[in-house]
């Protein structure tokens, strides 16, 4: 039966894996690959400073050894390729650098049937005789416990400790996003009304700056996190995003989605 241990999001486990590299190479010498932009060339992260290329992934459900091992042998296979494939993008990335070691880094690895395959593999890449591979270069897996225990302390504590001070909106900044803001207004309004006791006009005026004030909030609170913990500024975006956007999909479709929809996009500019 499956086994239980820590679940990771994919895009989470890569923002944690990331800080777990700069504690092994140093914040100056790990370089991010983006995907959004003509990226994912079968590497997330790389140091140039010790020759070593980085792919995250973590298994999205419980699962049994084998079909975890499974899963990291797929992964090995398709990032490898593309890891050869891109040869000349690569190369613009990499320069002269040789890389000696690429890295799939796991929450868990627990199956040989992996070193196994990642031993075929290295053969594979070695054989292609790529300009930006070294005649040493091999595949490898690594998972938690090959990083430094106070590292992984460290960026446990980070990610377990999360406190964002509350800072209150005036009202005056209230008014001033209104007034810039006056279509989502409305339809906000529209959408109170139905649930915000109309006998005084005052109640759904209220309602409105109450929201508007929780928006502001976060705005603050996110903008906060953006300038001084940006690894954890971009894991909550992240969550924002995502739940979002499993609100939009509740209920029938209407203008309120809209309006969902576009004040997250604005928070998260």
């Amino acid at each position: 039966m499956p086994e239980i241990y820590e679940f990771w999001d994919p895009n989470e486990w890569e923002l944690h894996v990331y800080g777990l590299l700069r504690d092994r190479h140093g914040p100056l010498n790990v370089h991010k690959v983006p995907a959004r932009h003509k990226g994912d060339y079968g590497l997330d992260y790389y140091s140039l400073a010790d020759c070593v290329a980085y792919q995250c992934y973590a298994v999205q459900e419980p699962c049994d050894v084998a079909t975890r091992a499974a899963k990291q042998q797929t992964k090995i296979t398709t990032d490898l390729n593309k890891f050869c494939a891109n040869k000349n993008e690569l190369q613009a990335i990499f320069g002269t650098t040789q890389i000696r070691r690429w890295v799939l880094v796991v929450p868990l690895h627990d199956s040989a049937k992996v070193n196994g395959h990642l031993t075929g593999k290295t053969k594979m890449v070695k054989t292609l005789g790529l300009p930006y591979v070294s005649s040493d270069f091999e595949a490898m897996i690594q998972d938690l416990d090959s990083f430094d225990k106070s590292s992984r302390s460290l960026r446990a504590l980070q990610r377990q400790t999360l406190s964002i001070p509350r800072k209150p909106v005036s009202q005056q900044q209230i008014k001033d996003w209104s007034d810039t803001s006056n279509n989502l207004v409305k339809t906000l309004k529209l959408k109170l009304s139905k649930r915000v006791n109309g006998a005084d006009p005052r109640n759904l005026e209220d309602a409105v700056k109450e929201v508007i004030g929780w928006f502001l909030e976060r705005e603050n609170a996110l903008e906060d996190l953006r300038q001084n913990v940006p690894e954890l500024h971009e894991t909550l975006t992240n969550v924002i995003s995502r739940h979002a956007s499993r609100l939009l999909l509740c209920g029938p479709p209407s203008e309120g989605s809209e309006l969902c929809s576009k004040v997250v996009d604005e928070g998260l500019r």
